[in-house]
Formats: structure tokens, sequence, C-alpha cells
């Protein structure tokens, strides 16, 4: 079986898919029609190989409850979460835009109004979450989305810790090399100081 959703099929009874927006080691996103709704909605459908891992779909769950229990502007909302063809996937916001990274790349060094515009942004997104028990650990550019009228929303809570860190194992390492705190890198608990 394959990890791909083809244009037309139906995820969860109502969301028809429209086409892949993307994908990474752990799930592909696609963008889809909610049919009840009438609204287009991003789906991150989680890849098969993490079906086996009950820990893995356990932390999925928990963290996609936290996740949508955060409403704010500079978050991605979070609308539903399933079961399709024995994996897990979540319902999210589609912001209409791109990537702080794909920005960066399209026009170069940001000034430094903007650049503090959308840090400013970016911790507050950020600081909203921590206030209700969610620590990213995986803030990168490509996790900041800018929507069509320049705002910046954090996205991708897809390794966030949500409230247990007994959820994740000690010793593990979840997380963008590139981007890692030192005791995220080590293997240690980590907090909001690490995001």
């Amino acid at each position: 079986m394959t990890d791909e959703f083809q244009p037309g099929q139906v995820i969860g009874g109502r969301y028809r898919v429209l086409g892949k927006l993307g994908g990474g080691g752990m799930a592909n996103v696609y963008l889809a029609e909610d049919a009840t709704l009438g609204r287009r909605v991003a789906i991150k459908m989680l890849h098969r190989r993490f079906v086996e891992d009950p820990k893995f779909v356990e932390r999925f769950r928990r963290e996609a409850k936290a996740a949508a229990g955060l409403n704010h502007p500079n978050i991605v909302g979070v609308y539903d979460w399933g079961q399709a063809d024995d994996r897990n996937y979540i319902v999210m916001e589609y912001v209409e835009g791109e990537t702080l990274k794909e920005l960066i790349r399209r026009e170069g060094r940001l000034g430094g109004r903007r650049a503090v515009e959308i840090a400013l942004e970016l911790l507050t997104g950020v600081g909203a979450a921590h206030a209700r028990g969610v620590v990213h650990r995986d803030i990168k550019s490509q996790n900041i989305l800018i929507d069509g009228e320049g705002r910046a929303k954090v996205t991708d809570f897809g390794i966030a810790q949500a409230g247990d860190p007994g959820m994740t194992e000690v010793g593990s390492i979840l997380g963008t090399a590139q981007y890692l705190a030192p005791e995220q890198a080590r293997g240690e608990p980590v907090d909001e100081r690490s995001d």
C-alpha cells in the first residue's frame, strides 16, 4: 500500500483531497476541501510505518488534542483529527502563503523592521502555546508560515511536548538537528526555554 492520497479521495468521510502540499519524514500534508463546512483545510497524514508504534500513535493523539486547544492568531488552528486507512491524521487551518524559509530565499535578508515584526509574532504564538503547557520542540523557519497578509503563524506541533514529559522517552532526541537546543540534543528534558 502507498502512503499517498490522490486528488478526489475522501478522508474521514468529509475531506476531499485536492492535492499534495508537501511531505517529510513523519507525514504528508494535503490540501483538501471540507465538504461539511465548505472550506479548504490542510490534512497532515502520518506515514503508514508509524501505525505499528503504539507510543508514537498515543503521543500523536495527545499532541493533536493539545494543539487543537491552542486558539491564537499566530498559531495554525487545528480543527479535527481522526483515522483513515489505519493512519492518524490532523485537520488544520489552511494558510495560503509561504514558509519563512521560502520568504527568505525569495527576498533575501529581511529588513530590521520586518524581521522584528515576524519575531514578535512568533514569540507571541509560542508564548500562547507555553501558557497552555505545550512546548513545540521544533521551531524553525520551515515551521513558520507567512500568510497573505504577512502575519507569521507557528505550525507543525507534530513533536510537541504537551504537558506530560513522560510521553517522550528519556534519552530520545526529537527535532531538527540544526535547530536543537543543547539540552534537547543531549536527550535531556526540555521546557519553554528550549523553544
